[in-house]
């Protein structure tokens, strides 16, 4: 027998296809997964009821006042509660609470694999880990925001139920307005450093408490001072308390025009950097 009748029989050669190119567009299922998670992660914790506590506070020092002042004042406690205390402190306090553990979390509970894992790219995950946070604590403030004006103004013949809710309205985009700004910046700094919340409260005293009260051209570098100017255009505030001339400060579109800058500046900024560190995720030996 010849050796040719001993070969074996090749294989039929399959019908050549054209490759199919991947796409580079992040999955929509996995986005709503990766926005699923982190809004759950959240709404459970201490953190969301300590921004409970810290967001009730108006409502009830505006409950208290109204019941022990004979000269109750409801625009000097709008004044005081809904447009100094909340955007001064407890918005920036709040954002730096969330947005240091936007990572952070995953790495402690070992679930930063599985979000890298998906078919999401890395800027992807982070930017809906930040959409996500910034949701969550916007309607919580949305919430707290609407009784801390019901507090100071309701059962007054003066203001109907109609002008209360458009104020309301106004008030709860202006806060989800400064809660994206501060995530963002909050966010990104909680990935340079471990510090994040020590960090985070040297700038919120600095540029938010000192810089944005200075009527220098200092405050113009503050989310404070363009919040306050669109306060003051949207809801008619007095701006002497804050040193605020409308025909010298900025006018709407200038303000949304710097604040969503500056977010997708820092937003932009955390995304590359989430997406070339290398994260060292605990293992369940403690490696």
């Amino acid at each position: 027998m010849s050796r040719d009748a001993t070969a074996p029989i090749p294989p039929p050669a399959l019908p050549w296809c054209e490759p199919v190119p991947l796409s580079n567009r992040p999955s929509l299922s996995a986005l709503a997964t990766v926005l699923a998670i982190t809004a759950a992660r959240q709404v459970r914790g201490k953190r969301i009821w300590v921004l409970v506590l810290l967001f009730a506070l108006p409502a009830a020092f505006a409950l208290l006042v109204r019941r022990y002042d004979p000269s109750y004042d409801p625009a000097i406690q709008e004044q005081i509660l809904v447009f100094a205390l909340i955007p001064q402190a407890i918005i920036p306090l709040t954002a730096l609470l969330f947005a240091s553990g936007l990572v952070q979390d995953d790495v402690e509970e070992q679930t930063l694999t599985y979000l890298l894992v998906r078919p999401v790219p890395r800027w992807a995950i982070y930017l809906v880990k930040v959409l996500g946070t910034t949701l969550v604590t916007a309607v919580f403030a949305s919430v707290f925001t609407t009784a801390a004006l019901a507090a100071v103004y309701a059962g007054l013949p003066e203001y109907d139920a109609g002008w209360l809710l458009a104020r309301a309205g106004v008030v709860a985009g202006l806060t989800a307005l400064a809660l994206l700004e501060y995530i963002a910046v909050f966010g990104c700094l909680g990935l340079v450093t471990r510090k994040s919340l020590a960090v985070g409260v040297g700038y919120i005293l600095v540029f938010e408490g000192l810089l944005a009260n200075v009527p220098f051209l200092l405050r113009y570098a503050t989310a404070m001072f363009y919040n306050r100017v669109l306060s003051v255009r949207w809801l008619g505030l007095p701006g002497d308390d804050w040193s605020i001339d409308l025909n010298a400060v900025p006018s709407v579109a200038v303000c949304l025009l710097v604040l969503l800058g500056a977010a997708a500046f820092f937003l932009a900024l955390g995304a590359w950097i989430f997406s070339t560190r290398e994260f060292r995720v605990k293992t369940p030996e403690g490696s």
